[in-house]
Formats: structure tokens, sequence, C-alpha cells
């Protein structure tokens, strides 16, 4: 069924068709300029009169009024205040013309954005506690539940947030993996995607550290983080010499983090390079511990071998370990998620990541397992289950995130041990910290906390382009923090 959408905001069209996708699963929708004969349409209009917003959306199938909701609300003065409100009132009016058309409720509500906790602490700080919780409940259609969950997370932030401007965080990306997983997103590589690829990346990357000391002077660098793809896919030389120049680069900082993340790519050798460069934060991922959906999703591992790398790094000492599962994936049930937890939990990782799977309907990993995903309300289960069983153990969720095209319309979540929260996640997430950002893919941010504005650099994600164009990403760069003086 073909899905349209007329409205007299274009500038807003985007977001509408966000809240349309909460409830129809298509990624096309067409604009309109009339109501269509055939297939579905949402048709919105909005005016202000006598220092009122209206907004209204209307629904039709096959050209037959459907359902409608009409929002209103005071308008709001100044430029950047009118526009937040003018998205808000269209958002929750088409929301809720849905709603009422599907007969259905999301867990977030009309809410579409990426960092909820965010926008909830701003609006506490905007509106006062009881403020931000009638706006998120009466105005958002947050449910209860979420809204106590973000609650939660943000009292758990509180203490933890950089205190100060000249706070910065280094990022410093290694985008390879020994095999792609199904379900990945990210821009990663195999080591040898073409002839001495990490030879000639890790060089270039070590030019582009170079930078380092200008971009964080008169900084105070707060966390360091390598992450990818999977830093352990490369060899220990070139993984020695990119932990040692992080270390020197964060000399002073409070944490220092490596994500090892895939099984098959630990050895005792990498940890200890890990250990001997001074990260006291490792992750080491399994998403699941089930063999046969391991092998579906493309991870070249079993559960055994998780276990065994697991248990190598425990014995290396480091302050915290992270390990990812992934609720929603294909073949898998509510029972599967619990068992996998169970074991993890009965492993004592300080930290335990819980995403939510993601796929594109149009990518081959989707077409691939075609019927055999759990359903929304199956996914939006296991992602409960999930917390309730972390928090029963001890376990707090400390950071959170969406993303587009999640299974249940839920989150991904980060859990700790009371103590032992990442701060890099936690400033990432909340972009409540600068971050100076290396490598391919990788993206700078110059947060400016007073004036609620972020300024970006992005390097290049194409290997090759990287190598080739490293002195245009150090420029960029040099640019974005020479303006954030």
């Amino acid at each position: 069924m073909m899905t349209y959408l007329q409205t007299n905001t274009p500038q807003f069209f985007s977001d509408i068709c966000e809240e349309m996708r909460l409830f129809i699963d298509t990624r096309k929708i067409e604009k309109a300029e009339t109501v269509p004969g055939e297939g579905f349409a949402l048709v919105h209009s909005q005016h202000e009169t006598a220092g009122r917003m209206e907004s209204r959306a209307a629904l039709y199938r096959d050209g037959e009024r459907a359902d409608e909701y009409t929002y209103t609300c005071a308008a709001e003065k100044g430029a950047l205040a009118s526009k937040r409100a003018a998205k808000r009132a269209a958002k929750i009016s088409a929301y809720r013309a849905l709603s009422g058309c599907f007969n259905k409720q999301m867990p977030w509500g009309s809410l579409t954005g990426i960092r909820p906790t965010k926008l909830l602490r701003d609006s506490i700080s905007r509106h006062g506690g009881d403020g931000a919780e009638k706006l998120f409940i009466n105005e958002f259609d947050v449910s209860r539940g979420k809204y106590d969950f973000a609650k939660a997370i943000v009292d758990v932030q509180r203490p933890l947030l950089p205190a100060g401007g000249k706070d910065i965080d280094v990022y410093i990306g290694i985008p390879f993996c020994v095999t792609r997983c199904a379900y990945c997103s990210f821009a990663s590589n195999t080591p040898d995607v073409f002839a001495g690829a990490e030879d000639m990346y890790v060089d270039a990357l070590m030019r582009e550290l170079e930078t380092a000391e200008e971009v964080l002077a008169g900084r105070n660098v707060r966390a360091v983080y390598v992450g990818g793809g999977t830093p352990t896919a490369i060899g220990e030389k070139n993984l020695e010499r990119i932990l040692a120049r992080a270390a020197g680069i964060g000399r002073g900082a409070k944490e220092f983090t490596v994500e090892a993340g895939r099984p098959d790519t630990i050895t005792p050798e990498k940890l200890q390079v890990i250990r001997d460069a001074g990260a006291r934060r490792i992750s080491v991922n399994t998403q699941t511990m089930r063999d046969d959906t391991l092998q579906r999703i493309g991870r070249c591992h079993t559960a055994s071998a998780f276990l065994d790398a697991f248990a190598l790094a425990n014995g290396m000492g480091f302050d915290a370990i992270n390990v990812d599962v992934i609720a929603g994936l294909p073949g898998e049930s509510i029972d599967d998620v619990r068992h996998t937890l169970s074991q993890i939990i009965g492993l004592g990782p300080q930290n335990v990541t819980v995403h939510t799977l993601a796929v594109k309907r149009a990518s081959a990993f989707a077409k691939d397992n075609m019927g055999a995903f759990p359903t929304n309300s199956e996914t939006a289960g296991m992602a409960d289950t999930a917390r309730k069983m972390l928090e029963t153990n001890g376990y707090r969720a400390y950071y959170m995130y969406r993303q587009k095209y999640m299974k249940g319309s839920v989150e991904n979540a980060g859990y700790a041990l009371p103590g032992s929260e990442c701060l890099y996640n936690i400033d990432n997430m909340e972009e409540a910290c600068s971050v100076a950002a290396f490598g391919a893919g990788a993206i700078s941010k110059a947060v400016y906390p007073g004036e609620n504005r972020i300024e970006r650099a992005a390097n290049v994600k194409d290997l090759r382009d990287y190598i080739s164009r490293l002195d245009e990403m150090r420029l960029r760069k040099q640019g974005l923090f020479s303006t954030a003086e």
C-alpha cells in the first residue's frame, strides 16, 4: 500500500514521516498535493493565530477519512523557541491521529529522537521536575514506565556529567573487524580489505594523532575511548603503537577504554598490550549465548569461546568489563534472552549493554530472515525482561539511546554496577562534552553548553579517502576547535 503525506510545513516533513513509521512499516512516504484515491495518506496543516498554535492531522484510507486530531498550544516567542514548539505540535498531532486510527500507543509516545534523556534533562532545567514530567507524559504521550526509566537514568548521570566547559573526550577509531556482522551498520572493513590496508591506515592515524596536542591545548582530557570496528582485529604491534599514543594523549584522564569486542580477536598478548598501555576498561561481547544464532548473524565465535575470552580478560585485573547483548535477534525468544542474561550475570561483569536489534527492512539480513524475527511486542518484552533481571542483580541503567528501525520502538541501554559507569558513554550519548575524534569516520564535536549548540567536523569513512585526504581531516579538526576557544 502506498503511503503519502501532505503538509503545509515542509520543514517538518521528515519529522512527521518518522511519526508515521511508528505505525506503518514503510520507508517510502510520497509527498502529496491532494488526497490520493488509493493508499494511506496523512494530511497535516498548521496555523498560528492570536497567540495560539493549531496543528491538525487527518488520515485517509483510499480517499476516505479514517481519523483526525487537532492539537493546540500557546505560540512561543523567539525564532528558536517558535520553531521548536511548531515541530512539537506537528509531531504530536500526527502521533495522536495515528494512535487513534491504529488503536495503539507507543512506549515513547511521539518521541522519535535519539536522546530522550538529554531532552528530559533539558526539560527539567527549563520547566522543573513536575513540569518536565507533565510534558513527557501529558504532551509527548510517553508511557509512565518509560518516563520513570528515563528519569532514573538522569538521576544516575547527574553527579557524573562534566563539570566545566574545558572538559573534552578523545575518541580513536579503528574501523576493522575480522568479519562483518549481518546486522552491522557501522563503517568497518577486514584488515586485508586491500593490500597493506592495516599498516597504511595505522600510519595515517598516527599522523592525524600528531595534531592532538594542538587540538587539546587548554582543555582537560576527561576520557579516552578506542573503538571501532574491533580494535583487537589488528595486529599486536599496530595496536601497541596506537594505544601508546592514546595513553600519552590521555595522561591524567579519568578513564581509558578499549573495545576488545569480538571474542575471536582476543588473545593473552593483545590483552597484555591493553593493560600495559594503562587502559582499565574493555568490552568482551557475545550478543547471545545461542551458537546457532551467532552463526546466523555472522559472528565467528561460539558461546564457549566467549566464556573463555571473558575468563581470560577477567584474570587480567581490569577495573570494568562490559558485555553486549542484543534483544530481537532472529529465531530467539524471551527465554533465550533470559538464558543469555543469566549466564552473563553469573560472570559478574561490571557493565552490561542491552541493545535492541535495529535493521533496515530492505537489507539482505532482513530479507534472509523474513518471518524469523520476534514481533515488536516480543522484542519489547525481551528488553523489559533484561532490565528487570539486571536491576534485580544490582545493576542500574546509566545511559540510553534510540535508533531508527528499532524493533519494538524501544531503546538501547547501558547498565552498570554502581561506581563502574563509563563516563565516555554518558558524555557521548548526552552530548555533554566536546569530543576530539580521530580515524576514518570519526566525528569531532565542539559542545557549547551555554548556547545549546554543537558544531561538528566529520572525517571521511572510506579508508582510501581517509589515507589520501589526511591533511584535510587534520585541518577540519583544527578549525573546529580553534573557533571553539
